[in-house]
């Protein structure tokens, strides 16, 4: 008896052992592997072909450096907190809020370009390629215009300047084919980043400052007006007294041309003016704290390295293009000559120097209605034109005495928030010059060159032997004709027969 399965044919085994011809598997195997002993020179000029695309590719691939920088951030909230216990902390306070928008902003990318002179840079650093490609599109299209230049600045920088904040911290990457051009771009962009952030977080305070002074102003106008009614008033109660007549203000000068300018409006004035002159101060401090910082780096390379060594030459780049003012910096003294000149045509004077208070002093106090008050006769006190008048004043010197506490607590705030800026932004990774490219990868290009020309030198010679439809070996004519081989005799011993 045979122990088969219920159901299962004798032919199942054999059926499974034909699913692969593996004798055939392994001739067409040998097939191929001997394909480039039987064309040398086709197999040899393949691989030739192919490797020298790959080394062409490893020499020419434009490289491509990243640097980076990375600042940590601070909230400060202690210093805001002791200059103002009652002020809540705000989501509007966080240094990484808004760092991309920022950076990446269009203004923001126009300056770095023109500060570090990326066009002309770019033109120079192309090779001879890239130069004959442009010269044909020239030729073909005319010269491109600096507007385009610059919008294709700008679109390169948006794909390759990276921004990103973590947990108290913000990254400036750049991914660039010169690493000297990295370098600058990361420091420029931060430094860019510091300055607007310091503009930003100060100029809502000293906007507000100017707007509460000027409200001073006319506030102080108000009560000149109030004291003035309710002496009328008093003047008119007096019995066998008649009325005093309303003093008229003094003409304006016939040699004066220009109209008469509010005194609050040149408040305000000096006051944005002065705004200017702070930031301005505080942007020099601040370069001149990192100019310092570098030269004393310098001094202490120099004393190691050669003048013509890449860190001391790195150094001296950095402190020249940190000896030019910033855009922010021009912006900032543009505006401050211009409220100059403004001030100087409305007030009529060339003396339009910003320090000292903005608002004049108050010519009203609470003594000065205690005085009044007390002129009157005890007849007038509970006189009802008299006690409306009354109230007119107070609420005067009220509104007055509530604006000096509202400017002081606005001053204090813009103190402490220019004191505690530097602590906000510690630099504890700057920008260095990358020394090995990012990309390319010359060895896998290489490696994976090598095993490119390999394959296809045997593809070659196989495709080769495959196009002419010959048979070459033994196993080919027994497969193709059904018949046996009954001896194999080589080319060389036929010569010799």
């Amino acid at each position: 008896m045979t122990d088969e399965k219920p159901g299962a044919t004798p032919q199942a085994d054999d059926l499974d052992a034909d699913l692969f011809d593996y004798q055939l598997i392994r001739q067409w195997l040998g097939f191929i592997a001997r394909a480039p002993k039987r064309h040398p020179v086709l197999a040899s000029s393949a691989f030739a072909l192919v490797m020298l695309a790959a080394i062409s590719a490893a020499v020419f691939i434009p490289r491509k450096y990243e640097s980076t920088a990375k600042l940590l951030t601070n909230r400060s909230s202690i210093m805001s907190t002791l200059g103002n216990p009652y002020r809540a902390q705000h989501d509007a306070d966080s240094p990484t809020r808004a760092a991309y928008e920022t950076v990446m902003s269009r203004e923001n990318l126009q300056k770095m370009i023109k500060q570090t002179k990326l066009i002309e840079h770019w033109k120079n650093g192309r090779n001879g390629l890239q130069k004959l490609k442009d010269q044909i599109f020239e030729m073909a299209f005319g010269k491109i215009p600096e507007e385009d230049w610059m919008d294709i600045m700008v679109g390169t920088l948006e794909k390759r300047l990276m921004v990103s904040t973590g947990d108290g911290t913000v990254a400036l990457s750049v991914v660039w084919p010169e690493p000297q051009m990295a370098r600058r771009l990361v420091e420029t962009a931060q430094q860019n980043f510091l300055e607007a952030r310091h503009v930003t977080e100060t100029s809502a305070i000293e906007e507000t400052i100017g707007i509460l002074e000027m409200h001073i102003s006319q506030t102080q106008t108000s009560i000149d007006d109030a004291l003035a009614n309710l002496q009328k008033v008093i003047e008119e109660k007096k019995p066998g007294k008649a009325p005093t007549p309303v003093v008229p203000r003094a003409p304006r000068s016939a040699k004066s041309p220009a109209p008469e300018v509010p005194g609050a409006e040149l408040a305000q004035l000096k006051f944005v003016m002065r705004t200017k002159q702070r930031a301005i101060a505080d942007l020099e401090e601040n370069r001149k704290r990192q100019l310092a910082d570098l030269r004393t780096k310098l001094d202490q390379e120099k004393a190691i390295y050669s003048m013509n060594h890449p860190v001391v030459v790195e150094l001296d780049q950095r402190i020249e293009a940190l000896e030019k003012d910033s855009p922010t910096l021009v912006s900032l003294k543009a505006d401050e000559e211009e409220l100059r000149k403004e001030y100087e045509r409305k007030a009529g004077v060339k003396d339009s120097s910003a320090e000292g208070a903005p608002v004049p002093p108050v010519r009203t106090s609470p003594s000065t209605l205690d005085s009044v008050l007390s002129s009157m006769g005890p007849d007038l006190v509970n006189d009802p034109s008299v006690q409306v008048a009354q109230d007119q004043l107070r609420f005067s010197l009220a509104r007055y005495q509530e604006l000096l506490m509202r400017v002081e607590a606005a001053r204090i705030e813009l103190d402490t928030a220019r004191a505690a800026f530097k602590y906000r932004f510690n630099l504890v990774q700057p920008a260095q010059t990358p020394r090995k490219p990012t990309s390319p990868n010359v060895l896998m290009i290489l490696v994976g060159g090598f095993i490119g020309a390999f394959g296809m030198a045997v593809f070659i010679a196989v495709a080769y032997d495959v196009w002419r439809r010959r048979l070459i070996e033994p196993w080919q004519v027994e497969q193709a004709l059904k018949i046996p081989v009954l001896a194999h005799v080589e080319a060389a011993a036929l010569h010799h027969l």
